[in-house]
């Protein structure tokens, strides 16, 4: 490959990246907004019965949205089903 076409390669990876990393932050943001309208009306009783607690989502919902709050919300669940 001539120095041309390597150039051009990664050229184009600069400007993918970017734009894949806002698609996945545009994504999450979709999530979270999933998220805060199926557990936002949900009781503290309910929360529980599913491993979770208020802060628990609202520790997820803080993180940056470079993380996938559902993992987050998993791993807190994990943590706590192992507490049992």
């Amino acid at each position: 490959m001539d120095r041309r076409n390597t150039m051009g390669l990664e050229g184009r990876g600069v400007l993918v990246a970017p734009m894949a990393q806002a698609m996945f932050q545009l994504a999450e943001w979709g999530r979270r907004r999933q998220i805060r309208q199926a557990f936002g009306l949900t009781s503290d009783v309910l929360l529980r019965d599913i491993g979770l607690t208020p802060d628990d989502l609202a520790e997820a919902l803080a993180e940056p949205l470079e993380n996938d709050a559902s993992d987050a919300l998993l791993r807190a669940t994990i943590a706590r089903a192992e507490n049992w």
